[in-house]
């Protein structure tokens, strides 16, 4: 997993489940005028409210989806099985595997989906959803602080390279080392 992986998106990314697929798609017009089926393959989008699997939304997709979904549409593009932007929820310490994959039954794959989880999705979870929606959280603000730590040591590793680099100085090439060879 890389580090992109826990801030490369936006909450809002973070809290629907979204799936891009292709589909048959009928030309009423066309089929009429050449009295056969005819059609394209086209875009459609599945968007889903962690929590609420009733409040499935299945439409073409726009250009505004493919903006606003870009991790999940370049997965698609690209042709990679469908993957839920964020940290896998099974990543959680402490998570039993049960519960894992119950919180993916009510499509709740990521600790982000789960830590910006409403309080009237997190009654599909049932017991300990609160808990786990808190250590959800916890786990996020404990990676993001790793993170800007990371990130502070890399940036001081650059300036140092840089001065470095500076600080160089160009000798004038000597001649080379003779080489003996050893019978």
């Amino acid at each position: 997993m890389d580090i992109d992986s826990d801030s490369a998106f936006s909450s809002k990314e973070a809290r629907n489940y979204v799936k891009f697929y292709r589909q048959w798609v009928r030309n009423n017009f066309k089929s009429k005028a050449e009295g056969v089926e005819v059609g394209e393959q086209q875009d459609f989008i599945i968007i889903i409210c962690p929590g609420q699997p009733k409040s499935e939304v299945r439409r073409k997709a726009t250009d505004a989806d493919k903006v606003q979904y870009r991790h999940e549409w370049q997965a698609y593009s690209d042709g990679k099985e469908h993957q839920q932007s964020g940290t896998p929820i099974e990543v959680l310490p402490g998570l039993a595997s049960g519960m894992a994959d119950a919180l993916k039954a009510v499509y709740i794959y990521t600790i982000e989906q789960m830590a910006d989880l409403s309080d009237l999705s997190l009654q599909k979870v049932g017991m300990g959803g609160n808990d786990i929606r808190q250590r959800c959280k916890a786990y996020l603000s404990k990676n993001s602080v790793q993170v800007s730590e990371l990130q502070a040591k890399l940036d001081e590793a650059l300036a140092a390279i840089a001065q470095l680099q500076k600080a160089k100085v160009r000798q004038k090439p000597g001649p080379k080392p003779k080489l003996r060879a050893v019978a």
